[in-house]
């Protein structure tokens, strides 16, 4: 069986271009670094240093061996720190990302829930649009991402959570009371957005397409960074917008906006998202079986 330590001391050896250096960091004999470098050629029945040269210089073999080496002891050293973390009573820091809705109406409140049950895990929360914490995901700057829509995005995996739905509100001033709007009438009001990336203009996109009208067709008066922004742009009167009800419910109980309706519903999930090809961290593992409980 191939022994990581051995590994170790090779790369050490390639690292160093010298026996007797290496012999010194890894706190060894040079005679023992030298057994285990042959130990390792009779393993794998191939030179892995050139012995024509005085110079330590690894044959093609040793090349290669060596970039095996030194992502097989990246993996020990991940696997030893996530083991310790699991025997430690699941300790750790947690680097979540949420969508503006989740991020804002939604984890505040969950994350409380799971301190209480895992009151030793640091928890760094990220607010953002859908893209940019899917984009962070993907990179590995965030362990996970509760997001409100589902975009393409080969390296990650979205599982539904929760579902929210997607109202059309205004202010008073423009509507003395709630109404049914017509597709057309939708095109002729003044409509306040999010901006590009948003997953709820992403997912109010995709519906007013599905029902014959595009996005371009509408009066966009301005395209806002948050949620908060938009709300209180309807509030002053600059127009209508999309909104999650769940941002606007303390708003629609007090009347400083009106929902309107609509012939068709917006209805959506907020997604977690997971790498696809990188093993959770323990934290993070705990934190996706958590919300799955949740549900």
């Amino acid at each position: 069986m191939l022994d990581l330590r051995k590994l170790a001391v090779f790369v050490a050896v390639i690292e160093e271009e010298s026996f007797s250096r290496a012999a010194q960091k890894c706190h060894l004999s040079q005679p023992t670094v030298s057994g285990h470098i042959k130990s390792l050629e009779d393993y794998f029945q191939v030179p892995l240093f050139d012995r024509h040269t005085r110079e330590v210089r690894p044959t093609r073999a040793g090349q290669l061996l060596y970039r095996y080496a030194k992502r097989l002891l990246k993996l020990s050293e991940e696997l030893e720190r996530e083991m310790r973390l699991f025997a430690q009573g699941g300790q750790g820091v947690l680097f979540l990302g949420g969508s503006t809705i989740p991020g804002q109406y939604i984890l505040p409140g969950l994350l409380g829930s799971f301190k209480r049950e895992y009151p030793a895990i640091k928890i760094t929360l990220k607010v953002a649009d859908t893209q940019e914490i899917a984009r962070q995901v993907a990179l590995g700057e965030l362990d996970l991402g509760v997001v409100g829509a589902k975009i393409p995005e080969r390296e990650l995996d979205f599982e539904p959570l929760w579902e929210d739905k997607i109202v059309l509100i205004a202010s008073p001033r423009l509507f003395k009371e709630p109404c049914t709007l017509s597709l057309r009438d939708l095109v002729e009001i003044p409509l306040l957005v999010r901006e590009e990336g948003s997953g709820t203009w992403l997912v109010v996109q995709e519906k007013l397409r599905e029902e014959g009208l595009s996005p371009e067709e509408c009066h966009i008066v301005a395209e806002l960074g948050s949620t908060e922004a938009v709300k209180q742009g309807v509030k002053a009167g600059l127009g209508a917008a999309f909104v999650s009800e769940i941002a606007v419910e303390e708003d629609l109980e007090r009347g400083s906006v009106l929902k309107l309706s609509l012939p068709f519903e917006i209805e959506r999930y907020f997604y977690l998202i997971t790498p696809r090809h990188h093993i959770l961290s323990p934290v993070a593992q705990i934190f996706v079986d958590f919300c799955r409980r949740s549900d």
